[in-house]
């Protein structure tokens, strides 16, 4: 799956599904995820940017090509070492270079009604 390909799909997930059905999906899909397979830290971050972006009322197009969705972006949030980390690579790591006061990556938990 290609950079475009992984952003438009999450995109209509999201839209369609919401955030933690998109996560949910992409983790069912593991091995199309990327070209060097699953990762969940990038997985998580993508489905939250996009997030924000659709909430933002953003456009696909504008999703696509937002420099939220970059793929050089990941390494204003993250040091090379963590991403390259098989801890990151199995499971969610939070950000290493968050500013203080920086909306951080989250994973998305499914929203409930109360019975």
């Amino acid at each position: 799956m290609t950079h475009v390909e992984l952003i438009s799909t999450i995109t209509r997930a999201v839209r369609d599904r919401g955030a933690a059905a998109a996560l949910a999906e992409l983790r069912t899909a593991r091995p199309a995820f990327t070209t060097v397979g699953y990762h969940e830290t990038i997985a998580v971050f993508y489905v939250w940017a996009v997030d924000r972006l659709v909430a933002a009322g953003r456009s696909d197009r504008q999703i696509l090509w937002h420099p939220l969705t970059d793929s050089r972006t990941l390494q204003a949030w993250w040091d090379d070492a963590t991403l390259a980390s098989d801890a990151a690579r199995n499971g969610f790591v939070p950000s290493t270079r968050a500013l203080a006061g920086d909306p951080v990556p989250v994973e998305p938990v499914e929203l409930t009604t109360a019975a």
